[in-house]
């Protein structure tokens, strides 16, 4: 059966409003990776990743969580100034809440209370009870993965949009429906009609983000790369259209964007655990 392709989606916006954000690399299990970050007065904006995330905010006297769907535009998220947020980010088009198939389409620009969709009542309170990344890590493993070997999603999971979406990945969002359509055999109706039901998004649209996605990690790179360099690279018409593209999820041209990563000093605030550091500590 074939397996998943992962990518890392990015949020920035999260880190650069951070005091310091802590980062782990998982890609198992639809999981991309962990996060967890401090906030500080700055506004927090989420930007179109595809990505559904569990948010917990740590806060001792109101913990929180909630399950929230992609965005498709810029929004304020994360909204308690100097608190403990502890985040699960899953890939492109996943559905994280395991049995629940409908769910998807329901999730696009829109945060979920957690106790509505999972009913372990304890783990908003295990996660919360401490800011230890690692320990949050363990706690979510622990339930999800029973949940998970139970219902075993893979073997259930609609392996024409698993395809599509590990085409769309590959790609960057830069094959065209209608080519994945002629390898196929099935039509881009069908397709875009199978993709909706599972993910939520309709495939060109999911196309996009990603291809948005892959601008961010190469901006994020602050290389020597022109913008038209960067543009030409994935595919976009002329460096006019990509500008428009990225104004459209960010808010920002891709100028402003670079200038306000360094000035956030983007790069020394993420901290990135590997897997070593995550099995010494358990």
């Amino acid at each position: 059966m074939e397996q998943q392709i992962y990518m890392t989606p990015k949020q920035p916006f999260f880190v650069t409003s951070s005091e310091q954000y802590y980062k782990y690399t998982f890609h198992q299990y639809g999981i991309v990776h962990f996060y967890q970050c401090r906030t500080n007065t700055q506004p927090r904006y989420a930007i179109p990743d595809g990505c559904v995330d569990m948010v917990f905010c740590c806060n001792p006297l109101m913990p929180s969580a909630e399950i929230c769907g992609t965005v498709l535009a810029p929004e304020s998220v994360l909204l308690q100034s100097n608190a403990c947020y502890f985040g699960v980010r899953f890939l492109p088009g996943y559905n994280p809440v395991l049995g629940c198939t409908d769910i998807m389409r329901n999730l696009v620009n829109q945060r979920i209370p957690f106790s509505e969709l999972i009913q372990d009542t304890g783990i908003l309170e295990k996660i919360c009870n401490t800011t230890n990344f690692l320990q949050q890590i363990d706690t979510f493993l622990h339930v999800y993965l029973k949940l998970y070997h139970r219902i075993n999603p893979i073997a259930h999971s609609n392996l024409l949009v698993l395809h599509t979406s590990n085409l769309l990945i590959r790609s960057s969002g830069s094959i065209r429906i209608e080519d994945i359509a002629q390898e196929t055999g099935y039509t881009p109706r069908y397709i875009d009609q199978c993709f909706r039901t599972e993910t939520g998004l309709p495939p060109k649209q999911l196309a996009k983000i990603l291809r948005f996605q892959a601008a961010i990690s190469a901006l994020n790179q602050l290389n020597e790369h022109t913008l038209t360099e960067i543009a030409a690279d994935l595919g976009y018409f002329d460096q006019s259209h990509f500008v428009h593209d990225f104004k459209a999820y960010t808010g920002l041209t891709p100028k402003k964007y670079r200038s306000q990563l360094d000035s956030c000093q983007y790069q020394e605030k993420i901290k990135e655990l590997h897997k070593q550091t995550f099995f010494q500590n358990k």
